[in-house]
């Protein structure tokens, strides 16, 4: 794993995960993707690991953080940077000469292309940041996100919309038994559901190694699992899951499936639900429902996470890093008939 520490105030190195960690929990962005865990992940999936953050030299605070992941395809380095890089800083320009000092560690990589997602909401300040760096053109994801508050006490049927609230009474009708699957359950109970669902829409969905991903999450301090799939049983037989992990008092919500037997009961709508109270039960404050489309490509999945009524967010999107032009305009083109950094 490589790190630079570009601004040379900085008098400590932030080797290991504590350190990295706790100078990522400075920010009000912070994120499983940026998170030390995921970085340990992707380097079991082939890629190599790049933290950079940059320094204040008056107040030595850190205003800019990024984990990027590196890999080399026919010799040529391409660059992603889910959720990051972040800024945090008093003035514009300060984070304006971070993000410019970042680009420089990029270029210095010999990096042909860096995509970028900040997990940052788009403001006008934070469109301010960026306003120096190429927006994306061929988009790998939404940059819009669906966050639903859990706030200890709410009943949260009442906060969902009228047709949810029909398909989650009549999800519980079925007496489904709720569980939270971690450790060697985690990839096992997923898997078993997300297999079935394959098979019978004859479906090619990426994910990542669940396997790995749950031994590198493991629990926290008080013995609490930070990565779990939470699943609906009937007779025994999980009908639907979802995989949940947790960064700080968020929860990620990365993928769900359901058997046909679930869709026709309506689980995944019982799932949410009872989700919900487990997080609060686990002191949660949010969970990050994951994207939907800025165009209304994929109504079904709208349909689903809007109806629980989260705030519905826009973030400040993709852009790309690179030395030339030329080398941005051939890279876009290329996603159009293959996507390299899927997770």
């Amino acid at each position: 794993m490589t790190e630079y520490i570009i601004n040379q105030s900085l008098q400590k190195n932030l080797h290991g995960k504590g350190d990295w960690n706790n100078c990522l929990n400075q920010f009000t962005d912070k994120n499983i993707f940026q998170s030390y865990d995921w970085g340990e992940l992707k380097k079991l999936e082939g890629w190599e690991v790049l933290q950079i953050t940059v320094t204040d030299n008056e107040t030595l605070k850190c205003i800019l953080i990024a984990q990027v992941l590196i890999k080399k395809i026919m010799g040529i380095k391409f660059a992603w940077c889910p959720g990051g890089p972040l800024i945090q800083c008093d003035n514009d320009q300060n984070g304006i000469n971070a993000l410019d000092k970042f680009q420089e560690a990029i270029y210095e990589e010999n990096i042909f292309n860096l995509r970028c997602k900040p997990y940052m909401c788009d403001s006008p300040n934070n469109q301010k940041l960026f306003s120096n760096i190429p927006k994306s053109k061929n988009l790998f994801t939404s940059s819009k996100s669906n966050i639903i508050k859990i706030v200890p006490g709410d009943d949260f049927l009442k906060q969902v919309k009228k047709k949810h609230r029909y398909y989650i009474k009549q999800s519980e009708k079925s007496d489904l038994i709720w569980k939270v699957c971690w450790g060697s359950d985690t990839n096992k109970v997923f898997k078993t559901v997300y297999d079935q669902m394959k098979k019978n829409k004859n479906l090619s969905l990426p994910i990542i190694d669940i396997n790995s991903f749950s031994k590198i999450m493991d629990v926290d301090k008080n013995g609490k699992p930070r990565l779990f799939t939470y699943a609906g049983f009937e007779n025994d037989s999980p009908v639907s899951v979802c995989l949940i992990s947790i960064f700080n008092n968020k929860a990620f919500y990365h993928y769900a499936a359901s058997t046909e037997r679930g869709r026709g009961i309506s689980a995944s709508y019982g799932m949410i639900f009872n989700l919900i109270q487990e997080l609060k039960s686990l002191s949660i404050d949010e969970l990050d429902f994951g994207g939907i489309s800025s165009d209304g490509s994929s109504s079904g999945v709208d349909f689903f996470k809007l109806g629980f009524n989260g705030e519905e967010l826009s973030k400040l999107g993709e852009f790309d890093i690179s030395n030339s032009r030329v080398y941005s305009y051939f890279f876009n083109k290329l996603l159009q008939f293959k996507k390299f950094y899927k997770g």
